[in-house]
C-alpha cells in the first residue's frame, strides 16, 4: 500500500502543478510535507516536482529553502555532486533569511553528507557540529539522534571505529527513548556495518537483522534495498554464502522496481564473485554479464543523451538551411497556405484534446467527491456506534454494579419508623467507592498514555478493601506504557473477572498475577471457588464484554474452569 501511495502522490502533484491548479495560489505546507516524505522513498521523482515548484511566484523564501534542499538531495542521489552542493548553499541562505532554524539544521546534515561522500572529513565534522548545536538549542532530540548517526559515519570512514560506535550508540539511545522506528533502524544499520569492519560478526549480524526487520515493517523501498545489500555483506564475511545470495537477490528485486542502477550493478558484481568463489562458474558468468550490462547502460545512456543533443542541433541547422533553399524555389502563396493549414489542424486537434480531458477530469472529480463524502459518513456513523457501545459497557461494568449493590443494601433494610443509623457508614463507603470509580474512569480517559507501574498501583488501590483479592506483579518493565483505551480495557477485564468470582464462585481467595516485559503483558485471575463448565453455561453480558474488550486491544483471553476446581482467566497482550 505504501509503495502505491509513493507512486500516486508525485503523479498527483505533477498533475496539479502542470495543469495550473497551484498557479496563482500559495504553496500549502501539506504539499511540502508530501514532497519531503517522497524524497525519502524516491529522491529523483521528488526532485522533478521541485523543478516545477521553484518556478512558482507564490513560494516564500523559507519554502524555497526547503525545496532547494530536496532538489539537492535528488541530485546527490543521482551522483551530480557539484550541482547538489550549489542547491544546498542556496537553501542555507534562504533558511537563514527566514530564520527557519530546524529546516536549516536538516539542510546542514545533507551538506555534511555531501562533504563526507567527497572524503572532505574536516569540513563534514564542522558542518555536523553546527547542525548539532542548532538542534540542541531547539531541544530537538529526534534530529540530535540523526546528527549523531551521520557524524559517526565520518569517524567510520576515517577508520576510528570505536569513536563511530560511541556516536552510533548515543544516537540509538535517543531514538529508543523517542520510540523513533526509522531512527532506530538507521542506528542499528550503522552499528552492524562498523562491527563488520572490526570483524566482530555476531554483533554485526544482530544489529543488521534488527535494522532490516524494522525497515521491512516501515516498508521504505530505498532503505530495504540498501540494508538487505549490507546484511548480505555480513554473511559474505561470515562465509554463509547462501544467506548472502538470498539477501542480494532480494535487494536487486527492489532496486529493479526503483530503477536504481548503481545498487544493481554492485549487487551483480558481488553475486558474480560469490558464485566464482564457490566454483559455480556458469552462474558467476551470468551475473558478470548482468553487471557489465548495467554499467554499460549507464555509460550508454549518458553518451546517448549528449549525442542526441548534438544531433538535435545539427538537424535544426540543416532544417533551417533547407527551408531557406525551398523558400527561394516555392511561390510565397503556396508556402503560406501549407503553414496555415498545418496550424489549423494542430489547433483543432489540441482544442478537442483539451475539451475531452476537461470533461474526464470533471467527471472524475465528482466521483471522487461523492466517494469521499460516503466514506466520511460511514466513519462518523461507526464512531458514534462505537462510543455508544463503550459507554453502555462502562455503565454496566462500573457505575451499574456499584448502584446495584447500593440498591440491594437498601432493600435488605427492615422497615422501621426510624432509619437505622448503623447502616449509614456502609452507605457512605459505597457512595465513596462510586465517586472513586468515577474519578478512576476520568483518570483513564484524560491521560494520553499510562505507565504499567502506575496502572498496577491504581489496580491495587481499587481492590484494597477486598481481603480475598491478592495482587502480585513480577518483572514489570518501567518503560512499558499503554494508551488510555488499552489501559481502560485491561482494567475493566480484571474488574469484571473479580466481580464475577465474588458474586458467583463462592470463593475466599482470588489471585491476580501481572507480568510485563518488552515483549508483552501476561495477566491471570485465579479463584478457588466452585467453578463451572464453560461448555454448558451460557455467556452473559459480562463474559461477552470481557471477550469484546480483549479483541479491541488485540489481546488473547482464555477462560479455563472446572466444576469444583475454581476458575482461571488469562489475558496476554503484545506491547
Amino acid at each position: 500500500m505504501l509503495n502505491y501511495i509513493y507512486r500516486i502522490v508525485p503523479l498527483f502533484l505533477l498533475f496539479m502543478i502542470g495543469t495550473g491548479e497551484i498557479k496563482g495560489q500559495k504553496i500549502e505546507t501539506r504539499f511540502l510535507r508530501h514532497i519531503i516524505e517522497l524524497s525519502n522513498a524516491d529522491p529523483v521523482q521528488a526532485g522533478q516536482i521541485c523543478d516545477s515548484l521553484l518556478k512558482s511566484e507564490k513560494v516564500s523564501a523559507a519554502q524555497i529553502g526547503i525545496i532547494e534542499r530536496i532538489k539537492g538531495k535528488s541530485l546527490y542521489f543521482s551522483g551530480k555532486y557539484e550541482d547538489a552542493g550549489k542547491y544546498f548553499v542556496s537553501s542555507i541562505k534562504n533558511l537563514e533569511t527566514g530564520q527557519q532554524y530546524q529546516e536549516l539544521g536538516l539542510t546542514l546534515i545533507e551538506q555534511a553528507k555531501l562533504f563526507r561522500k567527497l572524503k572532505m572529513f574536516t569540513q563534514a565534522i564542522e558542518i555536523y557540529s553546527k547542525a548539532y548545536q542548532i538542534f540542541k538549542s531547539l531541544n530537538d532530540k529526534n534530529n540530535l539522534g540523526t546528527v549523531l548517526n551521520e557524524w559517526g559515519v565520518v569517524y567510520e570512514m576515517m577508520e576510528n571505529y570505536d569513536k563511530a560506535i560511541e556516536y552510533y550508540h548515543s544516537s540509538l539511545k535517543i531514538k529508543l527513548e523517542l520510540n523513533d522506528s526509522v531512527g532506530i533502524a538507521y542506528s542499528n544499520g550503522f552499528l552492524s556495518y562498523v562491527y563488520l569492519l572490526k570483524n566482530e560478526f555476531q554483533p554485526a549480524e544482530e544489529y543488521g537483522l534488527e535494522s532490516f526487520q524494522r525497515f521491512q515493517q516501515l516498508n521504505n523501498p530505498v532503505n530495504k534495498a540498501l540494508q538487505s545489500s549490507d546484511l548480505a555483506l555480513v554473511y559474505e564475511k561470515m562465509g554463509n554464502f547462501s544467506k548472502a545470495i538470498e539477501y542480494l537477490q532480494y535487494s536487486d528485486s527492489i532496486a529493479e522496481v526503483m530503477n536504481y542502477p548503481d545498487l544493481r550493478s554492485g549487487n551483480y558484481e558481488r553475486l558474480a564473485n560469490i558464485y566464482a568463489a564457490n566454483r559455480q562458474f556458469e552462474k558467476a558468468y551470468i551475473y558478470l554479464l548482468k553487471f557489465k550490462s548495467v554499467r554499460d547502460s549507464l555509460f550508454t545512456a549518458s553518451s546517448q543523451k549528449a549525442i542526441a543533443e548534438l544531433n538535435v542541433q545539427y538537424k535544426t541547422s540543416e532544417k533551417d538551411r533547407n527551408l531557406l533553399i525551398q523558400k527561394n524555389k516555392l511561390e510565397k502563396q503556396d508556402f503560406l497556405l501549407i503553414i496555415v493549414l498545418l496550424i489549423l489542424v494542430l489547433v483543432i486537434g489540441l482544442v478537442a484534446y483539451i475539451l475531452r480531458n476537461k470533461r474526464l477530469k470533471e467527471k472524475q472529480l465528482k466521483l471522487d467527491a461523492a466517494h469521499q463524502k460516503q466514506i466520511l459518513q460511514m466513519e462518523a456513523q461507526n464512531s458514534i456506534q462505537q462510543d455508544r457501545l463503550r459507554i453502555s459497557r462502562d455503565l454496566h461494568d462500573n457505575i451499574g454494579s456499584y448502584l446495584t449493590y447500593i440498591k440491594s443494601t437498601i432493600d435488605d433494610l427492615q422497615p422501621s419508623s426510624e432509619f437505622p443509623r448503623d447502616q449509614l457508614p456502609l452507605l457512605k463507603d459505597l457512595v465513596s467507592d462510586t465517586i472513586s470509580e468515577l474519578r478512576r474512569t476520568v483518570w483513564l480517559i484524560n491521560k494520553p498514555s499510562i505507565p504499567l507501574e502506575e496502572w498496577v498501583i491504581h489496580l491495587k488501590e481499587h481492590f484494597k478493601n477486598f481481603p480475598q483479592v491478592g495482587i502480585k506483579s513480577e518483572n514489570i518493565n518501567p518503560d512499558i506504557s499503554f494508551s488510555a483505551l488499552k489501559a481502560t480495557g485491561i482494567f475493566r477485564i480484571v474488574q469484571e473477572a473479580v466481580n464475577n468470582a465474588l458474586k458467583y464462585a463462592h470463593c475466599n481467595k482470588i489471585d491476580v498475577n501481572i507480568k510485563g516485559n518488552t515483549t508483552g503483558l501476561a495477566l491471570s485471575i485465579r479463584d478457588n471457588g466452585r467453578g463451572f463448565d464453560p461448555g454448558t453455561v451460557a455467556r452473559g453480558f459480562g463474559l461477552n464484554n470481557m471477550q469484546q474488550r480483549a479483541n479491541e486491544i488485540y489481546g488473547q483471553l482464555k477462560i479455563d474452569s472446572t466444576p469444583g476446581k475454581g476458575t482461571d482467566i488469562t489475558l496476554s497482550i503484545p506491547v
